[in-house]
């Protein structure tokens, strides 16, 4: 009873490794993007450090950095803690293989002790025949053979249990020899978390000793936007309008772009980025700067920096509505999809004319260069309805 019970805490466990083995395929999953997002960071970094200017883009990007970081450590964590419950487990394995293999000896010994005492030849016949029936006889002949079986297989247990303790104990040394590697990596984490935050400390006061240069920044790119959403309202108006004349009739999707409109929508969170790798360092919306607590910024879009003069793609299937050239922001490129139109900005060269039919991925152009020495796309997400025309946050529809 005792060697079953074991048995059956030792099976018990299997289910647990299992579900512990996927919870680390996760950490380590989400701990190579972690890495892959940092490598970037640190090659936009390398770029911009080239340059004596020091913009609002370089400060976010750091920003976004020490964030990975913190995320990194955290995952780091996370590791450590499903080691040590995996190094417990084992050693709870270890503890019950070794009682069974102690239990599974004891009753091999008592069964040799058994056999050397009752060593007479003659001691199986006479047990055998001097049953008082027939079918005790029978009885007592599938005893002896089944005794003589059972300590055939008992010899079998305590091998396969010895070769399963082995096996335990090697997957042991290998848990902790990866809890070491993971803490020494974690601490280098750390070390490279406090650099940068001294980094990012750097950058802060030299931009707040040049506050003049810095709300100078801040009021071209405001004005720069503004001219963006200007041309862009003024686009989808023509094209409306365009539209209720050709029909006679008020604007309504065709059958064809209701359906283009729902794929567009479904995609939420999953559409492709408008270059191939970048860091968002403009968010979203209205809100107060960061490092000018006195400037408020108000974005219709997000802005993704991005290396030097990366190609620009297209997020989604859909048509060029508008090719425009706009003073500061370049050449902005204007994608329909149904109700939607997705818009790309600060584009040096455009590879696209308007009426082209593009396919998710499909290069729109490519973007200048700034002061930096690296690129930054401006993308926006809009949409059509009853009410007008409204802004989206791209960053809820990008894939994550």
């Amino acid at each position: 009873m005792k060697i079953k019970y074991l048995i059956i805490l030792i099976l018990f466990t299997f289910p647990v490794e299992l579900v512990g083995q996927k919870r680390s395929e996760v950490l380590k999953k989400q701990e190579r993007v972690l890495l892959k997002k940092i490598e970037n960071t640190k090659s936009l970094i390398k770029e911009t450090q080239k340059n004596e200017a020091l913009t609002i883009s370089q400060l976010s990007i750091i920003k976004n950095q020490i964030s990975y970081r913190e995320e990194l450590i955290r995952n780091y964590n996370a590791q450590i803690k499903k080691l040590d419950q995996n190094i417990n487990d084992i050693n709870r394995q270890v503890y019950s293989l070794s009682n069974t293999n102690k239990i599974l000896i004891e009753e091999y010994k008592n069964m040799l002790l058994y056999a050397f005492k009752n060593r007479d030849p003659n001691y199986k016949f006479l047990y055998i025949i001097s049953s008082s029936t027939f079918s005790e006889a029978f009885h007592r002949m599938k005893y002896i053979q089944h005794y003589a079986n059972y300590r055939n297989k008992q010899v079998e247990r305590i091998k396969k249990t010895q070769e399963l303790l082995i096996e335990k104990k090697q997957t042991l040394k290998a848990e902790l020899n990866i809890k070491e590697e993971v803490i020494d990596v974690k601490n280098e984490e750390k070390n490279n978390y406090i650099k940068d935050k001294s980094t990012q400390e750097e950058y802060l006061l030299k931009l707040k000793n040049n506050e003049s240069n810095l709300v100078l920044e801040l009021e071209n790119n405001s004005q720069k936007r503004r001219e963006i959403a200007k041309a862009v309202k003024k686009a989808i108006a023509a094209e409306l309008k365009a539209i209720e004349a050709k029909t006679k009739a008020k604007f309504k999707l065709t059958p064809e772009g209701l359906a283009l409109s729902a794929n567009f929508r479904n995609n939420k969170g999953k559409l492709s980025w408008p270059v191939e790798r970048g860091e968002i360092t403009g968010k979203y919306g209205k809100h107060r700067h960061h490092v000018v607590s006195t400037a408020t910024i108000d974005n219709n879009g997000i802005d993704i920096s991005t290396t030097k003069q990366a190609l620009v793609r297209a997020v989604f299937g859909g048509k060029v509505t508008s090719v425009m050239v706009i003073p500061g922001a370049g050449k902005v490129v204007m994608v329909s999809h149904g109700e939607y139109r997705t818009v790309y900005a600060n584009l040096q060269e455009v590879f696209v004319r308007k009426g082209d039919q593009l396919e998710i991925k499909e290069s729109i152009g490519k973007l200048l260069l700034n002061e930096n020495g690296i690129s930054e796309a401006h993308f926006e997400i809009w949409k059509i309805s009853s009410d007008g025309m409204n802004t989206e946050n791209p960053s809820y529809w990008l894939s994550r």
